[in-house]
Order: C-alpha cells, then sequence, then structure tokens
C-alpha cells in the first residue's frame, strides 16, 4: 500500500509530468530527505524511475517520472452505441482499444464487458503493466460511492449494481460514474486543466452534459445530479421551445445538441453531416447559417449562466471539430462574453477543444488511474 507522502509525490508527477526530487520537495512543501526516501521506495518497487539529467547552476537535477508500465487501467464508456473499452498507461496513453454493441440488458451486458476486459488485456499484455482497476462511465446517475447506477434513460437501467456484478466477473476493482464526470475527471488527470482548482467542463453530443471540479474536488450535488444542463430550460414557450426527451419544452438539449442541429437540417432539407452543415454555413447558405447561429447562441447563454452561477477560472467545451470553426463555435464565445457579469480581475476562460474519439473511455480510465494516484483522496 501507499502512504499519504506516496500519493502526494504520484498525483503531483500525474499532473505536471518529470520533476526533480528538489522541485517535488519545494511544491510539496515536504523536506528533500523525506521526498527522497519516499521517491527510493518508489523507484524499488518499479512505479517511478529516473530520467533525463537537467543542467544549470550547481549540480545536475536529475528529473523523475511514472513509469509508464508502473500500472495500467481500462475505461469503458457505454455513452453511445457502440461501446467502447481501452486500455491506458498511467499517463493516459491508449495502449488497447476495442469496439462492441453496446448491449442494455444489464444481466448480459456486464458479461459482454468482462470478454472486452479480457480482449484489451490480451491485446496490450507485452507493453501495459499490471491491471490496477477498471473505470466506467455511463450516462445516468450513479451512486456516491461509485458502484450503483441509479437511473439511465439511455440503457434503461435502475439500481444496477454494475461495480459489484463486474467485480465478480474480473476479480478487479470496478468504479463507475456519470459520463460527464468521468470526462472532467479524464480532464483533470490526464488534460489541460490538472492545475485548476475550479473550473467546468461541458461536451456537445447527441445530449448537452456538464460537470465542475471545486476546490480540486468533483461536485456532484446532493442528489448526484449536478451537471445536468441539457435539460435546463433555454426556450418558453411561444418561443419555439420543442419537446425534450425528458418530458418538458424548450430544454437545451432541443436547440443546441448534435441530434437537435441534425434535426432542424433535415426539416429544412439540408444535409444532417455536421462538416458538411457547416461547410454549408461557411459558404453563406442562410438556412445552415440560422440553424447553428441559434444552436450556438443558446449554449453561450447557457454557459453564461454556468459562470455566473459557478464563477470557474476556465470553462472547456468539448465539440464536433467542424462546430468548433464554424458559426456554432464563434457565436457561443460571443453570447457567453455579452452576458457574463464583468468583474474586477481575470475573466473566465473559455476553451473550445475538438472531442476525441475516445474521450469518454479515457475519462473512464482515468478514474481507476485516480484511485492508483490518490488512493482514499478520491474526487
Amino acid at each position: 500500500m501507499f502512504s499519504a507522502g506516496h500519493h502526494r509525490i504520484l498525483s503531483l508527477l500525474g499532473r505536471r509530468g518529470t520533476m526533480s526530487r528538489t522541485d517535488l520537495a519545494k511544491a510539496l512543501g515536504m523536506s528533500k530527505a523525506s521526498v527522497s526516501l519516499l521517491v527510493r521506495n518508489l523507484i524499488a518497487r518499479g512505479i517511478l524511475q529516473e530520467e533525463e539529467l537537467v543542467f544549470g547552476q550547481g549540480r545536475p537535477s536529475v528529473m523523475l517520472g511514472l513509469r509508464s508500465d508502473a500500472a495500467s487501467f481500462v475505461g469503458v464508456s457505454l455513452q453511445d452505441d457502440p461501446a467502447t473499452v481501452v486500455l491506458t498507461d498511467p499517463h493516459g496513453r491508449v495502449l488497447a482499444r476495442h469496439v462492441f454493441p453496446r448491449d442494455v440488458v444489464s444481466e448480459t451486458c456486464l458479461p459482454a464487458l468482462a470478454r472486452a476486459i479480457d480482449r484489451v488485456r490480451v491485446d496490450a499484455s507485452d507493453v501495459a503493466g499490471p491491471l490496477a482497476g477498471v473505470g466506467i462511465a455511463l450516462p445516468g446517475f450513479v451512486s456516491r460511492d461509485r458502484r450503483v447506477c441509479l437511473a439511465s434513460t439511455a440503457l434503461g437501467w435502475v439500481d444496477v449494481d454494475v461495480a459489484g456484478g463486474l467485480e465478480s466477473l474480473t476479480d478487479l476493482p470496478v468504479f463507475v460514474e456519470n459520463d460527464a464526470n468521468a470526462l472532467i475527471v479524464g480532464e483533470q488527470l490526464f488534460g489541460h486543466s490538472g492545475d485548476c482548482p475550479d473550473f467546468s467542463l461541458v461536451f456537445v453530443g447527441n445530449g448537452i452534459g456538464s460537470a465542475h471540479i471545486i476546490n480540486g474536488q468533483l461536485h456532484r450535488g446532493h442528489h448526484g445530479g449536478a451537471g445536468e444542463m441539457s435539460h435546463s430550460p433555454i426556450a418558453l414557450e411561444g418561443q419555439g421551445a420543442l419537446p425534450c426527451r425528458c418530458g418538458n419544452r424548450g430544454c437545451l438539449e432541443t436547440v443546441s445538441s448534435l441530434q437537435a442541429i441534425r434535426g432542424a437540417a433535415r426539416q429544412a432539407g439540408l444535409t444532417t453531416d455536421i462538416a458538411a452543415l457547416s461547410a454549408l454555413a461557411a459558404s453563406g447558405h442562410p438556412e445552415a447559417l440560422e440553424i447553428l447561429h441559434r444552436a450556438g447562441a443558446a449554449l453561450g447563454l447557457a454557459l453564461a449562466q454556468l459562470v455566473q452561477m459557478f464563477d470557474p477560472s476556465q470553462v472547456v467545451v468539448m465539440l464536433d471539430p467542424a462546430l468548433k470553426e464554424s458559426v456554432f463555435g464563434r457565436v457561443l464565445r460571443q453570447e457567453m462574453e455579452t452576458h457574463v457579469l464583468r468583474r474586477a480581475g481575470t475573466q473566465t476562460i473559455l476553451h473550445l477543444r475538438a472531442a476525441q474519439e475516445d474521450s469518454f473511455a479515457t475519462g473512464a480510465a482515468s478514474l481507476a488511474a485516480h484511485q492508483f494516484l490518490f488512493g482514499n483522496d478520491m474526487v
């Protein structure tokens, strides 16, 4: 088992990359002798390794880093069909990947997941370290102990003990999380926002999800539903409020999601391919421009409300690469900046990030990696 000191060193190296013993001691507020003792133990256990020498004034510094074969982690995304399972190293690099049909019957889904885990484990056996755990990202509400899917409309699940069932099949620790929460844990651990104690993440897919890191911790809310901005009302009755799958009308999802954009394009007789639709808008096509302008403006207004409520240092929006570069992205930014109350000092920074194919699966893997690096100091 790792001590608290071990975990502090591992988490810092996991976030910042290679560091010297002196830099670790300064960053952690520990003596260099204490850090050296802990580092020596981690090297002996095959977790850390000494890397390049850095020359400066005085003696050269030996840089320390996590060994890529120190451990491996499986991430499973049930966010879409087909489902995706990846195996990553401690740096978040994907070593193996498998895609398979998403089974929504829990009694047969869990055995299918166990078989997929075995497959990536075998595929990466030559390069991967010991498998330390499994993370699962799914659309729905998850219990605070990250074991039970309390409810998922997309999967049709209610009170499914996902962790318990899969642990009995794999003999591995399993951590379950809402898909948006898994995504932001991955961003915190493997992404560019790891050093930010307060930031929000929004993804634009067939639905719209968000999650928040506050004081370095994942904010779940009292019922685990923090971040359900997809079903925040953005259009009122009489203002083009469309019916939503949740039973209400005028939700953000009905205007700004990929599904809503494709639906509006289909109704207008236009292509439903997002890249092609964005190209049409770029060429000045009036209906394509109107669809993307309306969708981007609605999301920008929702982001302004998010910033007003949480005041994050930055907001990361993960979206289709074509939307990022289109009128959608430009209007989104303009609307957010227009409606945010100006404060003294720095303002919230908006980052538009192109969504990657395996973002949810690597986010799921980060749940297990987080346990490995932080121990019981979980998000």
